[in-house]
């Protein structure tokens, strides 16, 4: 069984068409990378996954269930999803935003229990934020900020993470350190991973499945030695690439590329 499906999806804002039939199936207990250019419906994609946009049209299947059969709560106890640069209520405190990751679990009348304050505690020292559990996210860094949304995530504990380009406001060294975080999620504990990310080098590193969005459209999907090729680069962003593989034969590196006119 997929993971996710999605079969036949139109999504559209207002009158404009940003995804038009598009049908694709991400694996279960895989990493899987969303790639492609600005605007070509990634983080789409992803909002009408997370029930963020109603689709015009098709379907999307969780655990082979349609999202439309399920009820909120159910389906985030399945799925987590860190949308692309959240918005976060000024004042509050890192381990209150974290154990938001927590509220699947609650009654309408119990608080937090100890297995979700160790939950909170795990989550914050995994992303290295543990130190600022007391500070107001608000007065975190960009890069500080970014690892406190993925604790929250991580702190749903859910089968499925899928995550809006969660390295975006980090360094080289941090962006390294949330990927192998979430490989090991995934080597360990069998969690999907879905993520869109704009770092080419780091998707390919990282992923077991890729997939090239363009104009709203699946392009190609498939391991990374097999669809990152430079056809299917200059398809996707029109640059002629320079690629190599790395030491261990696992994945492809571009090393350079061109802009073709």
């Amino acid at each position: 069984m997929e993971a996710i499906e999605v079969k036949g999806l139109d999504v559209a804002y207002e009158h404009k068409y940003i995804i038009k039939n598009m049908n694709l199936e991400i694996p279960k207990g895989k990493i899987t990378m969303i790639i492609g250019s600005n605007g070509c419906g990634k983080s789409t994609l992803l909002k009408s996954i997370a029930r963020i946009l109603t689709p015009r049209k098709g379907e999307i299947k969780l655990n082979g269930i349609s999202i439309k059969e399920q009820a909120p709560r159910e389906i985030a106890k399945k799925m987590a999803v860190l949308p692309q640069s959240p918005i976060v209520p000024s004042g509050l405190l890192v381990k209150e935003l974290v154990s938001y990751g927590r509220f699947p679990y609650q009654s309408a009348l119990g608080g937090l229990k100890q297995e979700d304050i160790d939950k909170v505690n795990w989550a914050m020292e995994v992303t290295g934020i543990a130190d600022f559990a007391d500070r107001a996210v608000d007065s975190l860094s960009g890069g500080q900020r970014q690892r406190a949304w993925i604790a929250m995530a991580l702190a749903q504990e859910t089968e499925i993470l899928v995550l809006d380009e969660p390295t975006t406001y980090l360094d080289m060294a941090h962006q390294f350190e949330i990927l192998l975080l979430l490989q090991k999620l995934n080597r360990e504990q069998n969690r999907t991973i879905v993520m869109v990310l704009h770092e080419l080098n780091n998707a390919t590193k990282f992923a077991d499945n890729i997939v090239g969005v363009k104009d709203g459209n699946v392009v190609f999907k498939g391991k990374p030695l097999d669809v990152i090729t430079k056809e299917n680069l200059y398809t996707l962003y029109g640059i002629d690439a320079k690629l190599q593989v790395d030491e261990t034969n696992q994945y492809p590196i571009c090393v350079d590329f061109d802009v073709r006119r």
